[in-house]
């Protein structure tokens, strides 16, 4: 880790990888804002917003000093990327991810928002998706350099950062 703490996090990865478990504890660590882009793409009721609104919002979310933005919109995507300090992809097994994505349906967290029930849809997202994004995701890389890369292929991997992340914190006090 560099010796200055990262202040903005882009974490992306299959439904149902912990993205936003770990961004709230992320956000609470470093006592910065954390953004659930499901809750910005969506109105009440479920209803997708407006494309150049939830740009808008997106603009204003990466223009903040600090942030945690967690979500999968990648029509979007290189916008978190070239601000971001710190790039998280969440690549852990896909029945792993599936089976939280059906627990999710009996433990729904308002304040996450989003996925309220999973389908068809989700399920081949999800099953599909380092398929079909990884690409983009290494094509970023390479333009950004300037940010820090992490995949976490399990808990433990996610666990370990916040552990050197919370011991990094404590010794900058």
């Amino acid at each position: 880790m560099k010796n200055t703490l990262p202040q903005r996090f882009a974490l992306v990865g299959l439904p149902g990888s912990g993205k936003s478990t770990f961004g709230l504890k992320l956000s609470r660590l470093l006592k910065i804002p954390v953004h659930h882009l499901d809750r910005h793409m969506f109105e009440l009721g479920g209803k997708k917003r407006d494309k150049q609104e939830f740009l808008a919002i997106q603009q204003s979310l990466v223009d903040e000093k600090a942030w945690v933005i967690e979500g999968c919109s990648f029509s979007t995507f290189e916008m978190r990327f070239a601000r971001a300090d710190t790039f998280i992809y969440f690549r852990l097994p896909r029945l792993l991810c599936i089976g939280r994505l059906l627990k999710r349906i009996f433990n729904y967290r308002q304040e996450f928002g989003g996925l309220r029930r999973v389908n068809w849809e989700i399920m081949k997202y999800t099953w599909q998706f380092d398929r079909e994004k990884r690409a983009r995701i290494e094509e970023l890389k390479r333009k950004y350099p300037h940010v820090e890369y992490f995949v976490f292929n399990s808990q433990k991997d996610a666990d370990i950062y916040l552990k050197n992340l919370r011991d990094n914190t404590m010794r900058k006090k």
